[in-house]
């Protein structure tokens, strides 16, 4: 058997053992799909794993629920501002911590990095002194500066990774033809580094879209929840309406999985692209 051969047969193996776990990964997905389109009598029935009769009646209860696309809207709200001030001060301190001498900036990024180490848990008590000083209790501004808290330390340290990666070069050459350090930095170095821009983009608006535990200990008040908190009010005390939680998960899947089929085309863009002419 040549090389060449044992190669392909590798690839073949790679292929299939990826395929495998692809499918794998998309059990749940396909479950509570085929869940919301069940009637209530198959959600109950082991036998029902496929639906053989196709309702949108979960979809249309969930839609026509006033109150979820309340809180739909307020996911979105809280997401949408988190990620865009956590990537506005990320890429700043990220490029000054690249392209700038500070003194001690070792310890600087070592010092961000440990504030992902704590658990979660520990910053709850911590985290309602401040909201309580701040009267930012029970609202949306008061989440959205709790998500920034502990989703910045990552984007940050992500930004500069990428930084580092960006040759000097190329922001001197842009200096030498004439621009500014401000202009070399919006002209050259953020259309290359628009790959780590939109992933990092992606893990913030991910964590403040699916968290669950701070929004339900700091929000109480119905009109300021999010659709993670929208999704548990289906557990009731003595049942589980699991037709219109799987439907309303859907609904909470479709603006992650936009966002990413959006994203996608730009993580695969190389980190060059368009650095050498001719």
């Amino acid at each position: 058997m040549t090389r060449r051969t044992k190669k392909k047969i590798l690839d073949v193996v790679v292929y299939i053992f990826l395929s495998c776990v692809s499918l794998v990964s998309l059990i749940p997905l396909i479950y509570v799909v085929l869940t919301s389109l069940k009637t209530y009598d198959q959600v109950y029935d082991v036998n029902e794993i496929i639906p053989t009769t196709v309702t949108l009646a979960n979809y249309i209860t969930v839609v026509g629920k006033a109150n979820f696309m309340m809180y739909f809207k307020n996911s979105v709200i809280v997401a949408v501002c988190t990620t865009l001030v956590c990537m506005i001060l990320s890429v700043a301190a990220g490029y000054g911590m690249t392209r700038y001498r500070l003194l001690g900036a070792k310890k600087l990024k070592t010092g961000i990095l440990y504030t992902r180490m704590f658990p979660a848990i520990l910053l709850a008590l911590p985290y309602y002194v401040i909201m309580r000083n701040l009267h930012l209790g029970d609202s949306l501004p008061g989440l959205m500066l709790i998500y920034c808290s502990f989703t910045i330390p990552f984007t940050i340290w992500n930004m500069q990774t990428f930084f580092m990666q960006i040759p000097w070069e190329l922001e001197d050459a842009a200096r030498i033809d004439g621009c500014t350090r401000t202009q070399a930095l919006f002209r050259v170095i953020m259309p290359l580094a628009r790959p780590g821009i939109i992933a990092t983009a992606l893990f913030s608006f991910m964590t403040c879209w699916d968290e669950y535990m701070f929004a339900n200990l700091f929000i109480s008040s119905d009109s300021k929840k999010t659709i993670s908190l929208g999704i548990r009010s289906f557990v009731g005390e003595y049942s589980t309406d699991w037709g219109c939680m799987m439907a309303a998960t859907v609904i909470a899947m479709l603006p992650v999985i936009i966002f990413f089929l959006y994203a996608q085309k730009n993580l695969v863009s190389g980190l060059s692209a368009g650095a050498v002419k001719g």
